[in-house]
């Protein structure tokens, strides 16, 4: 239930952050499997930086919640490099590592970009992958982020939220981001105990 909004809305960015636990990952990954399915053009890039945790992390995650949902079968999971197509609509799922942010230079007209554990990166990462959300081939682009929470210190809280109140958004940012904060609390699948 706590979850509902972040799957429908649409706004530009989406933040979400909580603790370990809270199904925040679940339900991105569940929204981005579900986007797919849809008849305009998506091509969604997920993001983390460095590479080489993309196949134990996000990558394991799709294709677990597609397994979970009964829609794996719906999709071309690629081992080889961690690309993932829908197989009714071909929207393509692309991994980027910013350990090497030359690869974002050849990406060609993404729709939504998902970077999970965001504060793993820098201000000039995000700012780099935000530009490349501008292709007219769909109008709608949404920037997904997620991440545990940090030190109120961290470029992310200065970036988004207000500087006197680490729960709200700053005003650049209140009328076109949905913010979800999460904790266990909030997972009603999980053994609360």
């Amino acid at each position: 239930e706590s979850f509902y909004e972040l799957l429908v809305t649409d706004k530009r960015y989406v933040i979400a952050y909580g603790s370990r636990g809270s199904g925040k990952t679940f339900h991105i990954v569940l929204k981005l499997l579900s986007l797919s399915f849809l008849k305009e053009y998506n091509h969604i890039l997920y993001i983390n930086k460095e590479f080489r945790h993309i196949k134990s992390q996000q990558y394991a995650e799709f294709k677990k919640v597609a397994k979970y949902c009964s829609i794996y079968q719906y999709f071309t999971f690629y081992d080889g490099d961690y690309r993932i197509v829908n197989n009714i609509t071909g929207t393509r799922f692309t991994p980027i590592g910013m350990d090497d942010p030359e690869k974002t230079k050849g990406i060609s007209d993404p729709t939504i970009i998902w970077w999970d554990e965001v504060t793993k990166g820098n201000e000039e990462d995000f700012l780099t992958l935000n530009a490349l959300l501008r292709t007219p081939l769909n109008q709608k682009h949404q920037f997904i982020i997620s991440f545990n929470p940090v030190s109120e210190k961290h470029w992310i809280r200065n970036y988004f939220f207000d500087e006197n109140d680490a729960y709200k958004l700053n005003d650049r940012f209140k009328d076109n981001t949905y913010l979800n904060h999460s904790t266990f609390k909030d997972n009603e699948f999980i053994d609360q105990d």
